[in-house]
């Protein structure tokens, strides 16, 4: 009997070996009692884990569910949303009971000994009392001041579930409140930007949730400085998200509430184009646009300060974003340049009068001269020898484009004894023109050398 006791401590330690791995191989008394004593937990397989989510999940299952509250998962600003309203109803009689219930819940979540539920409970109890209409009683605002410590305190917690409850909590107040939240906002988005490099995502993406909804509803001026700050951290993720909340800031609020920071940002956004971080870099040029839109000038004055690449850069991202017209008008013109050459001659020059049309190329053909140099035909495969000897007949190519041949421009015994224009003349005209509207010195004397020789042939 004692022979197969040990038999099956033994066996039994060694399928638990990984909770005992000091345990010695002959199965003595003490470390085998205490596996003997953790076989029962097997019929439970995983609950360890679970059990240990359970007060997680039950406590507030409203915004994500278990899974996001172990990490995995992130909320959303439509998670938000629905857990506004999604709390314990209340009714306030009178403001006097309104103040009692504002310092109990300031008296909780002030000091963390508390129990966690307690305090999730406690910022919950804040969107019940908004819900019933707490903003209506001017002893609201009051007490809601006092809370700023409070809910700072909240969102710093180790708990995951009471951070997304003070975030749902912090939003919900922005959103109710506008504007008269502008104390309230200042003092909790510091402390919202330190959840965003957070490992648990949901943490994080709560932070950044409520962030949000204090861009898009409380628009205050000292918000501006909290936001840029935050531009030129030492996190990588930070600065992403801070050009992200920069974009979105551009965007919700009007002019007249950025004039005063019109420099801080426009000073923000050229260090975010500049960015080490590629990501940061791509967010910085987002913000660009929403700068265009309500400082055109400032904008221009960023883009010309910029090196070419950086530039270009810009010009890329805007323009595959369809927002050509955001471009400075110096860019857009020389961007559409080169268009404008690669551009077929209209049906008009072919159908219109040859002297109308020797004009039109005398014209351009000066206006052609003064182009810069990377707007020019190339050049490179012409002879110098054959320009020179161009040059000498250029007098000729000018009398013929006013329909005369002057003889003093010709050869001797060439075709001076013509007087007036002929046929030929006409002819050599019409190829004059091509070659001039070519720009080709080739071209004009390979016409010239044809026209001689049939004149001398019809003589």
């Amino acid at each position: 009997m004692l022979i197969q006791r040990t038999f099956i401590v033994y066996d039994i330690s060694y399928q638990n070996k990984s909770f005992d791995d000091e345990e010695s191989v002959d199965g003595n008394r003490p470390s085998s009692a205490a596996s003997a004593f953790k076989v029962p937990a097997p019929k439970t397989s995983g609950n360890p884990v679970n059990s240990a989510r359970k007060p997680g999940s039950a406590g507030g299952p409203k915004v994500g569910g278990a899974s996001k509250e172990g990490g995995a998962g992130a909320v959303d600003e439509d998670d938000f949303i629905k857990a506004f309203t999604d709390v314990p109803s209340v009714q306030i009689y009178s403001s006097r009971e309104l103040e009692e219930t504002l310092n109990k819940i300031r008296e909780i979540l002030s000091d963390d000994k508390h129990d966690w539920d307690q305090r999730a409970n406690a910022l919950k109890k804040i969107r019940s009392l908004l819900v019933a209409g707490a903003a209506q009683y001017d002893c609201f605002f009051q007490h809601l001041r006092l809370l700023d410590g409070a809910l700072k305190l909240s969102a710093k917690d180790l708990r995951s579930q009471v951070v997304r409850e003070a975030c749902i909590t912090v939003a919900h107040l922005s959103t109710v409140l506008g504007n008269k939240f502008d104390h309230g906002a200042e003092a909790i988005v510091p402390t919202l930007f330190n959840l965003v490099p957070n490992s648990a995502k949901v943490m994080a993406t709560s932070g950044c949730a409520a962030i949000r909804f204090i861009i898009r509803h409380t628009h205050v001026p000292r918000l501006i400085p909290l936001i840029t700050s935050n531009c030129t951290s030492k996190s990588v993720p930070v600065r992403r998200r801070s050009f992200e909340f920069l974009d979105l800031l551009l965007q919700e609020w009007q002019t007249h509430s950025l004039e005063r920071h019109a420099a801080v940002l426009v000073e923000t956004i050229k260090k975010g184009i500049h960015d080490a971080d590629a990501e940061a870099r791509v967010e910085a040029r987002k913000t660009y646009m929403g700068l265009r839109n309500h400082f055109p000038g400032e904008a221009e004055t960023l883009y010309n300060s910029l090196e070419p690449s950086y530039q270009k850069s810009l010009q890329t991202y805007l323009k595959s974003s369809g927002s050509v017209a955001s471009l400075p008008q110096s860019d857009r013109s020389s961007s559409s340049s080169q268009e404008s050459l690669n551009r077929p001659f209209s049906s008009k020059w072919s159908t219109a009068n040859p002297s109308t049309v020797a004009g039109r190329v005398s014209a351009g053909s000066s206006k052609a001269s003064s182009l810069p140099g990377s707007l020019q035909r190339s050049r490179s495969d012409i002879d110098v020898n054959a320009a020179a000897g161009a040059k000498a007949h250029h007098a000729a190519g000018q009398s013929v484009r006013n329909g005369r041949l002057g003889a003093g421009a010709l050869n001797p015994g060439s075709y001076a004894s013509l007087g007036k224009t002929t046929d030929y003349g006409k002819l050599y005209h019409v190829l004059s023109l091509i070659s001039v509207k070519t720009s080709s010195y080739t071209l004009i004397i390979s016409i010239h050398s044809c026209y001689l020789r049939i004149v001398h042939m019809f003589k």
